[in-house]
């Protein structure tokens, strides 16, 4: 028979925790009735010894954990198991990953790394972490991560770049968080030109913010003369301006300053015409 996630967790807090009774819910008089684990009354099941070591023996006969994997649990430490499937406790392959573009010599245990356009990298946080490099580009958006230096406007001169996905749900934005908060080189934003893209901004941490990768302000004005931008505009002023405008920080204040004077936006895959 296959077990549940639900009943395997069961089996294991019952040989774990060796408890003198469990509520008596449908997995507590499901194993009683069909497995003799437990003496079940009319409100709850009561255990003896002999009944916290029929549940250990009866996860190792089906080849099941005795003990949790843990919340980080990879698939191949699931697959260990015979009776379990290696998508049951374990996490999404993607679940810790950050996506990664390297500019200039970013290297790793000596080697440079390299990822033209259409390319990046998959990694661990904690790897994200040990690549050597001068500077960090936070980028909102997939898409303009993987086509970066098609926006020839951006000169991104000798320093090495590694450029970080913000990301989404497969790439969970906590993780590329972690390694921005974790690390020390100064950091760009490459955001939408909207209220949104301009409180990303917040999330890096003082003192090792160093502005917007923006075009200028004329092609700027320009692209936002559409209705799409006012639109864009006025569905987040609402929700993040009253934020931005307690902002001080002059790298976040001016550019609020110049959109709030269109306002308007662009979306920055609309940028890499500039």
């Amino acid at each position: 028979m296959n077990f549940s996630s639900v009943q395997i967790t069961f089996l294991q807090r019952l040989a774990a925790e060796a408890p003198k009774s469990r509520p008596a819910s449908a997995t507590a008089r499901f194993f009683s009735e069909h497995y003799s684990i437990g003496r079940a009354t009319a409100g709850a099941v009561h255990y003896g010894a002999e009944h916290h070591a029929a549940a250990e023996a009866l996860l190792r006969a089906h080849q099941l954990p005795v003990a949790p994997l843990g919340k980080n649990a990879s698939r191949a430490e699931a697959a260990a198991f015979g009776g379990l499937s290696e998508k049951a406790f374990s996490v999404a392959p993607r679940a810790r990953a950050v996506a990664l573009r390297c500019i200039g010599d970013c290297t790793l245990d000596g080697h440079v790394l390299y990822t033209p356009d259409g390319t990046h990298l998959v990694t661990h946080p904690e790897q994200a972490l040990s690549i050597a490099c001068e500077r960090l580009v936070l980028v909102e958006n997939f898409e303009t991560f993987q086509q970066l230096l098609s926006y020839r406007w951006i000169r991104w001169g000798a320093a090495a770049t590694l450029v970080i996905y913000r990301g989404d749900p497969e790439h969970p934005n906590q993780h590329a968080a972690h390694v921005v908060q974790n690390r020390s080189e100064p950091v760009a934003g490459f955001f939408d030109f909207d209220p949104a893209g301009l409180m990303m901004a917040q999330a890096i941490p003082a003192g090792r913010f160093e502005g917007f990768i923006l075009p200028d302000q004329v092609w700027l004005r320009t692209a936002c003369d559409t209705p799409h931008g006012r639109q864009l505009y006025d569905r987040q002023v609402g929700v993040y301006g009253a934020a931005l405008d307690t902002i001080s920080a002059p790298l976040i204040r001016e550019p609020w300053a110049f959109m709030k004077s269109l306002s308007s936006a662009v979306a920055q895959e609309r940028m890499r015409s500039a």
